[in-house]
């Protein structure tokens, strides 16, 4: 019987995201619910730059990536 974590890596692959995102986190595949209390309002989204250089961001340029909520934009 697979796990939650299984349904949800599972599912999100298939729809073309890249991981979860929560108010304050995301994770990717690689750390896919590392919290081990996934938030009910952690949506599906995908893997962006850092913006560390807005005011919003809080990581201090220690990460890499961000992942935002909702199906990445088309391509102009």
């Amino acid at each position: 019987m697979p796990t939650v974590k299984e349904i949800v890596k599972e599912y999100l692959e298939k729809n073309g995201y890249d991981g979860l995102s929560g108010d304050c986190c995301g994770c990717d595949f690689d750390d896919l619910m590392d919290c081990d209390n996934p938030e009910y309002d952690c949506e599906a989204g995908y893997k962006t730059d850092c913006p560390c250089s807005t005011e919003d961001c809080d990581c201090d340029g220690d990460c890499k990536y961000h992942i935002i909520a909702g199906k990445r934009p088309a391509a102009d």
